[in-house]
């Protein structure tokens, strides 16, 4: 089974910018995010690792006003990457993503430093603190933290390794009817109506039809759909047209 790396952590920490850097992709999609400068709305990108191959991200917002947003995005993730800016250590929504990723069955968390190239030795070393310092009382207690900087590229090597260490062993797909959670339904230009979601069970090919389960209803309405090959946010790495457990879906 596949797995999902969610980001979290406080407004302007550099999760967007770090994903960039990472994976050479942009999950910052709207026009409005791009003239606020500023996540509003879930993202996605991909990330290749050694043992794992292609493993999908979901970006989540950081500024408060945008708290459900982020809740929507946490859904379904097995490992946390945790941002904290090194020039401005532990914020408001620091501690309150870190009290969300508690509630949620995360399995593992890796805490990035951002920003590194902004702050001196001793800054970094006092931010460090008081993330560990934060941490501690937690089940993510003694998570590994990575000093990186999108700019410079330090520690994006290091970054890589530990997510794909906190990842754990590869898991088969189970078997059985495919299902995923909705979590956003827009229109796209010349392709109508498009649901996105996280796989959470079975596996999808192309040309597999679906239902929609309306909320607190017995019955599936009569809404259906069928998954295309050119409307998935990236392509497995082994060049299939199918999607696992884990893996972002349109």
């Amino acid at each position: 089974m596949a797995k999902l790396i969610g980001t979290a952590g406080h407004v302007d920490h550099g999760k967007t910018t770090l994903l960039r850097a990472l994976t050479g992709i942009d999950a910052d999609r709207l026009p409005e995010e791009k003239r606020r400068g500023m996540t509003i709305d879930v993202g996605f990108a991909y990330i290749d690792l050694p043992n794992h191959g292609r493993v999908s991200i979901v970006d989540v917002p950081g500024h408060e006003r945008f708290l459900r947003n982020m809740l929507v995005g946490a859904q379904g993730i097995n490992v946390a990457l945790l941002c904290v800016a090194a020039d401005e250590s532990v914020m408001p929504q620091t501690r309150e993503h870190l009290q969300i990723l508690q509630l949620l069955p995360v399995e593992a968390m890796v805490v990035a430093l951002t920003r590194s190239d902004l702050a001196d030795a001793e800054t970094r070393a006092i931010a460090a603190e008081e993330v560990r310092e934060l941490v501690a009382p937690t089940r993510f207690k003694g998570s590994p933290l990575v000093e990186v900087s999108a700019e410079t590229g330090e520690g994006l090597d290091g970054l890589k390794a530990e997510l794909d260490l906190a990842l754990g062993a590869p898991q088969a797909a189970p078997a059985g009817a495919w299902h995923m959670p909705i979590d956003r339904v827009f229109t796209a230009k010349g392709r109508g109506v498009v649901v996105t979601g996280t796989l959470a069970g079975g596996l999808v090919r192309v040309g597999d039809e679906s239902a929609h389960q309306r909320p607190r209803s017995r019955r599936s309405s009569s809404d259906r759909g069928r998954a295309r090959s050119d409307a998935r946010p990236h392509a497995r790495r082994d060049g299939a047209r199918r999607a696992r457990p884990g893996d972002g879906a349109h």
